[in-house]
């Protein structure tokens, strides 16, 4: 099932290049295509307190829409500042 815009996510594997782990939490802003012709999604990531964290393109199959049965739990970051 694909996920509707702006609704929240589920990241399901890491990107530590971006420091982003799996069971992230993330906005689903769009729905892109690259010319290889993959599918990819844009999503912004915040803490929990609603800092912004980054805005980033990862493949369409790293994200899952939460379901009802998800619990949420908090990490820390390494670095409270925004990636640039």
């Amino acid at each position: 099932m694909k996920p509707e815009l702006f609704q929240e996510v589920i990241i399901n594997c890491d990107f530590s290049e971006y420091k982003i782990a799996k069971g992230d939490v993330a906005i689903l802003n769009d729905f892109v295509t690259d010319p290889a012709g993959e599918e990819g999604c844009v999503l912004e990531i915040y803490t929990a307190v609603g800092t912004f964290v980054i805005l980033v393109t990862l493949p369409v199959e790293n994200i899952e829409p939460l379901k009802p049965t998800d619990r949420l739990s908090v990490r820390s970051c390494v670095s409270l500042t925004p990636i640039s």
